[in-house]
């Protein structure tokens, strides 16, 4: 048989070399001291910093979203009391409409009664006047007629009154 002649320290790759092992300890105890005092206190430092402003944004993003959902419920209430308040001026405005309107209606109609009947006195004053006009050409009409059939015997002031008076007689 073919044996090969292999000599393996086994107890020497089992247990490793005391001396290494005590610089490797030595390595890395110098490198976490290093690390430590170099770089974890910067690094924590500057992570509790920006944790601090993370929470200060996130509070104050919290606060801003209170104020706007209290502004956004202010708004609501004012646009309702507003959509209200247009209501009732829209109502009013109506109201007040035809209150005017009316009130117009009724001062034309008093204001065409006045002058109907402002031109039925005036109508009637006329209709009087004519009468009047009338009744004296008739009169003097009737009196030049009785002066020519009768000649110049005539008095005029009494003939006036007697033909005057046979005329309301015969009017009435």
């Amino acid at each position: 048989m073919f044996f090969l002649n292999l000599e393996i320290d086994i107890a020497g790759k089992l247990f490793p070399n005391l001396l290494t092992m005590l610089v490797q300890l030595c390595a890395t105890g110098l490198l976490f001291y290093g690390f430590k005092r170099l770089l974890w206190k910067p690094i924590s430092k500057y992570i509790a910093k920006r944790a601090e402003m993370e929470d200060l944004a996130l509070s104050s993003a919290d606060e801003a979203n209170k104020l706007a959902q209290v502004n956004l419920a202010h708004s609501e209430l004012s646009i309702s009391e507003a959509v209200i308040e247009a209501k009732e001026i829209i109502e009013n405005g109506k109201l007040e409409g035809q209150r005017v309107k009316s009130k117009l209606v009724s001062e034309a109609d008093l204001e065409a009664r006045n002058k109907l009947e402002a031109a039925q006195r005036e109508i009637e004053h006329q209709k009087a006047q004519l009468r009047t006009d009338i009744e004296t050409e008739i009169v003097d009409v009737a009196l030049l007629a009785a002066k020519r059939l009768m000649g110049d015997k005539v008095d005029e002031s009494s003939d006036r009154a007697m033909v005057t008076a046979f005329i309301k007689d015969v009017r009435n």
